[in-house]
């Protein structure tokens, strides 16, 4: 198992570097399933890995000036304040069970992974 997860976790780091931003996608899932992270969690500890690959990625860019600030910053201010509302507020006020249907039970941590995996399919 262990194999499995390094593996999974080397095909992110090069599937981080190859698509960018895409591959925080991919993250989750492995993050949950082969590392039995909490898929709560899972979200939080996905947005450093892509956040720091991004970082380093985009130093190099910064250095030869090629990073425009003002747009930088009118997408990264309102996502970094989305993810905050996002976290505080609306993750919240979700039920861990959304709903029954006979014996299966629609939980929160699902519904989240199903939405990742829409979001794969984009």
């Amino acid at each position: 198992m262990a194999l499995a997860r390094y593996s999974a976790s080397i095909f992110i780091g090069i599937s981080l570097g190859l698509v960018g931003g895409r591959g925080s996608i991919l993250t989750l899932p492995v993050l949950a399933y082969l590392f039995g992270i909490d898929p709560i969690l899972a979200t939080v500890y996905s947005l450093f890995i892509v956040g720091s690959t991004s970082i380093v990625g985009s130093l190099s860019y910064f250095k030869q000036g090629l990073v425009n600030l003002k747009a930088a910053a009118l997408f990264g201010i309102p996502s970094i304040m989305t993810i905050l509302i996002t976290r505080k507020i609306v993750l919240p006020s979700i039920p861990v069970d959304i709903f029954h249907m006979g014996h299966f039970t629609v939980t929160k941590n699902l519904v989240l992974i199903l939405l990742f995996a829409l979001l794969m399919l984009n």
